[in-house]
């Protein structure tokens, strides 16, 4: 991915941690984004507000350390046998 920076309306390429950064009004500060959804105005400075990727991160309910074993996490898919 690079160094890209993104703006409002932009699409969330990767969900994970990103600093936002305004214009005057506030110090950089780090946000989550999450993929699929679209970068946000800022209320104050509108457009003039940027998205920098810190780091990648994802759910923790898919993490396979995390996965709940108490039937509430995610399922397994399971694979039918051909042939029976």
């Amino acid at each position: 991915m690079g160094n890209a920076r993104f703006k409002p309306g932009d699409q969330v390429l990767t969900t994970g941690i990103y600093t936002a950064t305004h214009h005057q009004h506030r110090r950089a500060h780090e946000v989550l984004a999450v993929k699929g959804e679209r970068f946000p105005n800022c209320k104050k400075c509108g457009t003039s507000v940027s998205f920098d990727l810190l780091h990648a991160a994802g759910p923790i309910e898919l993490d396979r350390d995390f996965v709940k074993t108490d039937g509430a996490g995610p399922k397994k898919i399971q694979r039918k046998r051909q042939g029976n």
